[in-house]
């Protein structure tokens, strides 16, 4: 039997190709750093885009028809929480792996090496993401929650075409298109930037 593959008992076989793909990857950004920039931006634009479908959704909004890939990245730095989300769930995270690593060095219990093996890194990677997923959910679903009480963004709207103007909830934005709810009839409303003359806050409770 190979000596760098350990056999336990009941014929299950660990390997170290896991821990290899780590040092990979740490090796990887270190030599190559630009690839750190670019992976924030993908994953910013991830998490706005995942954070405007969430909350859209609950007013049967599809974001996809109306905005683009610049969008998204823009969603997720308009809602600071959403990052609060991620920074929190990636420090424990981080701190729960730099224990995990340190108690793989260690010889003890059977559950002292589960929890010191690659794997149970890797699931916790995945676990990160799923949690960050439903905390982002929940977030979106109370913010669309207080919007449909007409308790969001409330802005006076003027349009483009009539000196009428509307007080609405602002749901949000995209290089073409503004998202309003009106909470007195229940209903989503979608216009186009060039139909809009002025967006102004503050406007009376």
């Amino acid at each position: 039997m190979d000596a760098h593959v350990p056999q336990r008992k009941g014929g299950y076989r660990m390997t170290d190709s896991t821990s290899h793909n780590e040092q990979w990857l740490s090796n990887l950004l270190k030599n190559h750093p630009a690839l750190i920039a670019s992976g924030l931006y993908v994953f910013a634009s991830i998490i706005g885009m995942y954070y405007a479908w969430s909350f859209l959704w609950h007013f049967q909004i599809n974001v996809f028809n109306y905005a683009q890939i610049g969008d998204f990245l823009l969603a997720s730095l308009k809602e600071p929480m959403t990052w609060g989300i991620v920074i929190v769930c990636m420090l424990m995270v981080t701190g729960d792996n730099a224990l995990s690593r340190r108690a793989q060095k260690k010889t003890g219990s059977r559950l002292l090496k589960m929890y010191g093996s690659p794997r149970y890194r890797v699931a916790n990677y995945i676990g990160l993401l799923v949690i960050i997923a439903m905390l982002i959910s929940l977030y979106a679903e109370r913010q669309a929650e207080q919007a449909m009480a007409g308790r969001g963004k409330i802005v006076t709207v003027t349009y483009a075409d009539r000196a009428a103007a509307d007080d609405l909830v602002l749901l949000g934005t995209t290089a073409s298109f503004v998202f309003f709810y009106d909470s007195t009839f229940e209903r989503v409303i979608i216009h186009p930037h060039e139909s809009i003359h002025a967006i102004s806050f503050g406007s009376a409770e």
